[in-house]
């Protein structure tokens, strides 16, 4: 296969990706790598792929194979670490992000990351002094701000948590997340007022953002708002696609389906 041919192959690959068709990504990722398999970017393009698939283990292994290529690439060493993470591998996660911080020790991204995965051990104490290594680093990082607040909201700490979230929506209204965030930790103090402002602001913002649908269902519920809970349900269905929110997706259909029959009386 021509030199022309193949970039051509790689970029049909790409624009599959970006459109939403992972799996048709993945059979044009696998012929071009069978023409050129010493293309790092080919690799973790496949990763990607393979991830919004859910089969993490082979995305793991596709980065694996790219970063055997391009060893130090800080992208790769995150999304990596990312995947490790996700597929409870907190240890091999805390090594990429360990190696992306040992080739830049200011990167505050990475020191999040570690965070986070300190953060799911219940290793508070670790967690605590990697955000705010992160915050020193970089003030403005809404990464950091939001991680924080998780974290603060995790302990008990509502009043820390709530003072974190607003500062990442102060650095940046237009972060979806820090308004969910917010709305869900309002949520779960049953002020429901403050909630839904959140988490409509949210979905404003990102009218894909399906975990904040999800919240305003539970809203609407306890608040016997059944219809509009069954809009909002509705949506989080129509916006969810993770293959990793199988589960969710499975109780929030029986849940439709049982306010579709309530209100039909």
């Amino acid at each position: 296969m021509s030199t022309d041919r193949l970039h051509e192959e790689l970029t049909k690959a790409i624009d599959l990706l970006d459109g939403g068709d992972p799996a048709a990504a993945l059979v044009v990722l696998d012929r071009y790598l069978k023409q050129s398999n010493d293309d790092a970017d080919a690799y973790f393009y496949r990763g990607d792929a393979l991830a919004e698939l859910g089969r993490l283990d082979e995305a793991i292994s596709a980065y694996r194979n790219g970063l055997a290529y391009t060893p130090t690439n800080p992208d790769a060493l995150t999304t990596l670490g990312d995947l490790l993470f996700e597929a409870g591998q907190h240890q091999e996660a805390l090594g990429q992000y360990r190696a992306v911080l040992l080739a830049d020790p200011d990167d505050a991204d990475a020191l999040v990351s570690i965070g986070l995965v300190h953060n799911a051990l219940d290793q508070t104490d670790e967690a605590m002094s990697a955000f705010k290594s992160a915050i020193e680093k970089e003030p403005e990082n809404i990464f950091a701000w939001n991680a924080l607040g998780d974290l603060y909201y995790g302990s008990g700490d509502h009043t820390a948590a709530i003072d974190a979230y607003r500062k990442g929506i102060e650095l940046d209204p237009m972060d979806p997340a820090a308004y969910h965030n917010l709305g869900e930790l309002y949520y779960d103090l049953e002020e429901y007022t403050p909630a839904e402002e959140n988490c409509k602001t949210a979905v404003k913002l990102a009218p894909d953002f399906s975990m904040a649908y999800l919240t305003l269902g539970g809203i609407c519920m306890d608040q016997e708002r059944m219809k509009d809970a069954l809009k909002y349900y509705r949506l989080y269905l129509k916006y969810e696609t993770s293959p990793l929110a199988a589960d969710m997706l499975a109780e929030v259909k029986a849940v439709v389906e049982g306010l579709q029959e309530e209100l039909k009386e």
